[in-house]
């Protein structure tokens, strides 16, 4: 069913020439290297994307042209795949060319195994949301890197709506990216279901969802990348590549719920030191989501296999799980941190919201994930917790966990809702100082610091009589993982020790 003039006012994300390959920032080398011949490639994935009409005759939306709707071969790094242009004929694309190599492509994906890619007008793709019922797009993962809006928000929140619903009903995963300026575009990115991409520089709207739910925390995830049309592509390829080697070991996990957990969980922080969450109810920072991609921890969260919640058995330091919600009682997993060991915790918990057939209305229950201490599995008390109560994600990140007993909990006011759940600890020898002496000079340097925080130096001569020194603040804004201070020694050499709060 093709569409007339639907959206009003759809419009290409801009797309620069230069920039820097995505796959570098987001681990894939380091990924390739560990696991080398066993790299999945998403060989024997169908995925599709639609792409905005950029007005002419025929409209502009194929990486390639084409004279009808036959499926044809394609070119360059497009080679070796077959296309179907379910919207017929077009002419070439640069911007459509772009998103499909960055999607599945065999030089700027991390899914060049992918051979059978599906392709729409994004008019024909919404006037195909809007058929009563709605039909089955042929694809596991769609990309769709385009805004719009018909500037009616009943109509907006429909498609919206009909869009989560198709998502549901058929498993599929979406990645439906923000806009590049500061204005949040109605449609998708205030999508539920999907995931939506913004920019590591913080180029995309900071306002979150403005129709729908508003106030719903937007990007969930940032790439390092030009445009957010590119950031699109990136998040389809990734959720591609994991379910290759998702299927057929870990049918739990062919889910967009949990597809979506591994990779909010999986994203890092490395490289964003400002990134903070500003209070329990908002489950990201405000203009980073959940972090950068990162497909090397993304993977090993999937590898690390289902861990199912238990009240009386530890689970591992990594993993997933797909199961559904209970008011009786919340759902546990417990891990523990040995002797020496300190760990960084990246934890997310996603769901969807229920819509009836008629698309008609929607309702969001309220799921809250905690982590609490633990003695054995005896439930100590709350150290974080995310209880968004407008979002259907929830997410936790705790830097220098010391060693000992631990426990997520996911917690609901509503039995029987699936979701999916992701976790990583990520272990260390925790923040170090080590003591340089050069004649009567003390160089301290200190690493594997915490970004916002304050240390204590302290020095004594007697290893019992501790004394500050000095306290350090690490940066807010900049990479601050190593400090150094010196103090010119008295006739007595000093020890030196650091202290902070864990």
């Amino acid at each position: 069913m093709k569409s007339t003039a639907l959206i009003t006012s759809f419009f290409l994300s801009a797309v620069l020439a230069a920039r820097a390959d995505w796959r570098d920032w987001a681990e894939f080398p380091q990924l390739q290297a560990e696991l080398g011949a066993s790299l999945p490639t998403g060989a024997g994935i169908p995925v599709m994307m639609s792409e905005a009409n950029a007005g002419g005759s025929p409209p502009v939306y194929l990486p390639q042209a084409t004279t009808g709707t036959d499926p044809f071969e394609g070119e360059g790094g497009l080679a070796g795949k077959t296309l179907t242009p379910w919207s017929g004929a077009s002419t070439a694309s640069g911007h459509a060319a772009n998103v499909a190599n960055l999607f599945c492509g065999s030089f700027q994906s991390v899914a060049p195994g992918v051979t059978e890619l599906h392709l729409w007008l994004a008019d024909d793709f919404v006037g195909e949301l809007f058929s009563n019922p709605i039909p089955t797009f042929t694809g596991s993962v769609q990309n769709h890197s385009w805004v719009g809006d018909f500037g009616n928000d009943t109509t907006n929140t429909a498609l919206l709506r009909r869009f989560d619903f198709m998502v549901n009903r058929d498993l599929v995963i979406a990645s439906t990216p923000l806009n590049n300026s500061s204005t949040m575009v109605k449609l998708l990115s205030n999508a539920y279901h999907g995931i939506t991409p913004g920019l590591r520089n913080g180029g995309h709207p900071q306002t979150h969802t403005n129709i729908d739910g508003i106030g719903r925390m937007k990007p969930d995830i940032v790439v390092e990348e030009s445009a957010t049309s590119n950031a699109a592509p990136a998040v389809a390829s990734s959720a591609t590549m994991l379910l290759d080697a998702i299927r057929p070991d870990f049918p739990d996990a062919d889910d967009p719920r949990v597809v979506k957990a591994i990779l909010l969980s999986g994203a890092s922080k490395k490289n964003l030191p400002g990134w903070q969450r500003v209070s329990t109810s908002r489950p990201y920072d405000e203009i980073l989501g959940a972090g950068e991609l990162n497909v090397l921890h993304a993977h090993r969260i999937l590898a690390a296999g289902p861990q199912t919640a238990s009240g009386s058995a530890y689970r591992a330091l990594s993993g997933w799980d797909k199961t559904t919600s209970s008011t009786a009682s919340p759902r546990r997993y417990f891990f523990k941190l040995l002797p020496g060991q300190w760990g960084t915790l990246s934890a997310t918990l996603t769901w969807h919201r229920t819509i009836p057939a008629n698309y008609a209305s929607s309702t969001l229950a309220n799921l809250n994930l905690h982590l609490k201490n633990a003695s054995g599995f005896s439930v100590g008390t709350t150290m974080d917790e995310s209880l968004s109560a407008v979002d259907n994600v929830e997410h936790l990140f705790v830097r220098h966990l010391p060693s000992g007993d631990y426990v997520l909990e996911v917690s609901a006011a509503t039995s029987g809702v699936t979701y999916g759940i992701a976790w990583e600890v990520q272990t260390s020898s925790g923040p170090q100082l080590a003591v340089q002496r050069v004649g009567t000079q003390v160089t301290l340097s200190l690493s594997q610091l915490d970004p916002l925080e304050t240390y204590t130096i302290e020095s004594c001569i007697d290893l019992e009589d501790w004394q500050p020194v000095t306290t350090i603040r690490t940066a807010d804004t900049t990479p601050a993982t190593t400090a150094i201070w010196q103090e010119t020694t008295g006739a007595e050499a000093k020890f030196y020790q650091l202290k902070w709060t864990p």
